[in-house]
């Protein structure tokens, strides 16, 4: 049962990490492990739609179309000159999830193996920050 509920936590923790907390607490878990599932969880995910990037880029532009995404690109080119492919690799899991993320971070970021390292690093540092957060906030209430 235990090897199932870990599965469960690894695959939300691969959809969402802000989903993944909750679920991981409530199976009890110690807060290391719901943090290393998720981590491994997410890092598989980004994984697999940076290797699927270009299905993924071409999939975006023919359901939303090429003017969408050009308006897309064009916020999105805002921000990365503001914050660059650093900034958005570590931004972009917490705020999207690490499958949108890399998604989002694939259509306009044209460095994708530098964007795929920072976007992974991000999955690592979002998933100890809220792990740590949900536990602190266990254990005051």
């Amino acid at each position: 049962m235990i090897v199932l509920h870990l599965f469960i936590l690894f695959c939300v923790g691969s959809v969402g990490l802000w989903m993944a907390i909750p679920v991981g607490l409530a199976y009890g878990f110690a807060h290391w492990v719901i943090a290393l599932t998720i981590i491994l969880g997410s890092a598989a995910s980004t994984t697999i739609v940076y290797f699927l990037g270009k299905k993924v880029r071409k999939y975006v532009s023919s359901k939303r179309g090429e003017r969408y995404l050009g308006k897309s690109k064009a916020k999105m080119h805002r921000y990365l000159n503001k914050y660059g492919v650093i900034g958005l690799g570590l931004l972009l899991p917490g705020v999207f999830g690490p499958l949108l993320g890399m998604a989002i971070g694939i259509t306009i970021i044209s460095e994708t193996r530098r964007l795929l390292i920072w976007t992974l690093i991000g999955n690592i540092l979002w998933s100890i920050l809220l792990v740590t957060v949900g536990a602190l906030g266990i254990t005051i209430f």
